[in-house]
């Protein structure tokens, strides 16, 4: 009988122990995937900036900032922070200088190159650079997450630069307004601006933007590679051809905007109403005009929808027929019709219908003449 207690005993004692070795392994798998979760969230959660940029070297000539708020510019010190807002600036043509925004992020400054940081409450998890003249180089990982990073100037904004993209921004040659020409040297990003937007410009793309002061006219102009722009042709009606229900969505062309092709923006200003009127026109490396439309924007009654387009041949062919037209209407023989035939008073005519925001020279601006 005490053996028997014995051996009940010894089996009841592996039993728990095995219980508890398998519920000890499952809280150690428990544990590791808790562990490894958190690893993931808080690499997920790391900082990518510094809490302020601080100037890292100094490796040629002289630079200097001005702080928020004031009008005095100071001799930048190597190692020093300085707040969101603050203007940095080589003093002289063999300046360079490095900015440090974060571990793997920089502004590199050559020449006579200037930028500012957009002032931002601190915790904000993405940085603004913005463009004040001279040449400058914003360097980042390749992998860096997107909406962190952006480079900005009147007329366009970088909302992605990964790699390594250089910009050179001056004003234009007839004082109205600049211009900027950025180059990505590797990696990619991404350039937007009103009515037109390159989702991914390639490693070596080069293209220059031309930015009127009034933000009224836009120009882009090839340099090197082929950029894909994504262009704004207004808003239309799209139908359903099974239920013939429509609904209204934004139309864009895309365009390959390849070295010495162009892409020519004009905009104006209604007399009444806010929507403004758009004229969209791309020409290809002989300078032929390869599309343009017309339209109001977000105004699905008012656009020209794509007008075709109008090389150097194309406009000898309408001549050409326009003047056939002529004179085969010179050509035809005339009847004169008694007076008595003719209604009194002759006969009137509707004047033709004018656009109540077309004013004077509006259609010139537009290039619709």
């Amino acid at each position: 009988m005490m053996k028997t207690r014995i051996v009940m005993t010894a089996a009841l004692a592996a039993a728990l122990a095995g219980a508890g070795a398998r519920a000890q392994e499952g809280s150690s798998f428990d544990a590791a995937a808790e562990a490894a979760a958190a690893m993931t969230e808080a690499k997920a959660k790391q900082k990518v900036y510094h809490i302020l940029p601080y100037c890292k070297t100094i490796e040629g000539g002289a630079a200097e900032v001005r702080r928020p708020g004031s009008e005095e510019w100071e001799p930048i010190v190597e190692g020093k922070f300085y707040a969101l807002g603050t203007e940095f600036r080589t003093v002289g043509a063999v300046g360079k200088f490095v900015i440090s925004l974060g571990k793997d992020v920089s502004v590199v400054v050559t020449g006579e190159g200037s930028f500012s940081m957009l002032p931002q409450p601190l915790g904000t998890r993405s940085r603004t650079v913005v463009l004040r003249g001279g040449e400058i180089v914003v360097s980042a990982p390749r992998t860096f997450p997107d909406g962190l990073l952006f480079v900005s100037a009147p007329g366009f904004m970088t909302s992605n630069n990964k790699g390594d993209v250089r910009y050179t921004y001056s004003p234009a040659p007839d004082g109205d307004g600049d211009v900027a020409v950025v180059r990505c040297l590797n990696g990619e990003a991404t350039l937007s601006g009103s009515n037109f937007v390159i989702k991914a410009m390639r490693p070596q793309g080069e293209i220059k933007i031309r930015t009127s002061h009034d933000l009224l006219f836009t120009g882009l102009y090839g340099i090197n590679g082929d950029n894909d722009v994504e262009l704004d042709q207004g808003r239309v009606v799209v139908k359903d051809m099974t239920t013939g229900e429509g609904h209204e969505e934004e139309k864009t062309l895309l365009w390959k905007l390849s070295p010495k092709s162009v892409v020519r923006i004009h905009r104006a200003v209604p007399a009444v109403g806010k929507r403004r009127a758009v004229s969209v026109m791309t020409f290809d490396k002989d300078g032929d005009l390869r599309n343009r439309c017309v339209f109001a924007e977000h105004a699905v009654e008012v656009n020209s929808g794509e007008i075709g387009p109008v090389s150097q041949k194309e406009r000898e062919e309408l001549e050409r027929r326009a003047a056939e037209a002529t004179a085969a209407a010179n050509d035809t023989v005339t009847v004169d019709i008694p007076a008595d035939d003719q209604p009194a008073g002759g006969v009137s005519r509707p004047a033709p219908a004018q656009s109540p925001d077309a004013g004077d020279g509006f259609d010139d601006m537009m290039g619709l003449d």
